[in-house]
């Protein structure tokens, strides 16, 4: 049975989301990108659009950061984008927003520990290989978000092939994963982004990220709602 084109829309504007607040996040932002980012005007057309405060500001922060750029101020906002890249994410002083996962959820603040491998196994079980493998750390935000948007390509793959049982187990993978994992330190993680980011760009990715998973959460499994809502609003007044 094919779905609705809407549903299908819907599936194909969380996975594109997904691998857009990725790409911000999972390497050094190059000129080519940020010049295919403002010639497609990414941010005004945005695939997806949610009515929460906060995504909506997050929107329009990058809105406005990207109307701004031409190709005179083209070089000097890439080097204030990998600047603030290397201080929130790399170092090689104290990061201001690790990456990682398991640094959030753990009491030690290590990587590489029971998190990162519980995350492997998440990837393992679709055949995917961490594409970093022994550079990074399984659990890292923008590698996570990239599993996402694999999972819900391939829910949408089993779907125009009538293959309904195996899109729902994927389905059910995005939640798992989801509840297990990103629904649980993104507000962690997003929360030191916007302490620590010098750029309209990465407070907007970081305010999108954080709503957007948490609206996907909800959206996959409507009987956690109220818990998760709880849950973010608890680590915001924190």
């Amino acid at each position: 049975m094919e779905p609705s084109n809407s549903g299908m829309g819907l599936l194909e504007a969380r996975a594109l989301t997904y691998k857009i607040i990725s790409a911000g996040f999972i390497k050094l932002p190059s000129t080519n990108l940020i010049k295919l980012t403002i010639k497609d005007k990414l941010f005004d057309f945005f695939p997806l659009e949610l009515n929460t405060e906060e995504f909506q500001q997050g929107l329009l922060q990058l809105k406005l950061w990207s109307s701004q750029i031409n190709e005179t101020s083209l070089d000097n906002i890439v080097v204030q984008l990998n600047a603030d890249y290397n201080r929130l994410f790399v170092g090689p002083n104290h990061l201001l927003a690790p990456p990682w996962e398991s640094v959030y959820l753990t009491e030690e603040r290590l990587t590489f520990d029971r998190i990162t491998l519980d995350v492997r196994e998440f990837y393992g079980r679709h055949g995917l290989e961490f594409i970093l493998i022994n550079k990074e750390p399984d659990d890292h935000f923008g590698v996570e978000l990239e599993f996402m948007a694999e999972l819900i390509h391939r829910q949408i793959q089993h779907l125009r092939k009538g293959q309904i049982e195996e899109a729902s187990y994927i389905e059910k993978e995005q939640q798992a994963f989801l509840g297990l994992h990103l629904s649980k330190w993104t507000p962690h993680f997003t929360h030191s982004v916007l302490e620590g980011a010098h750029t309209d760009y990465y407070q907007g990715l970081a305010r999108l990220a954080r709503d957007f998973i948490i609206w996907d959460y909800e959206y996959l499994s409507r009987e956690d709602t109220q818990e998760l809502r709880k849950s973010k609003d608890e680590w915001e007044v924190g």
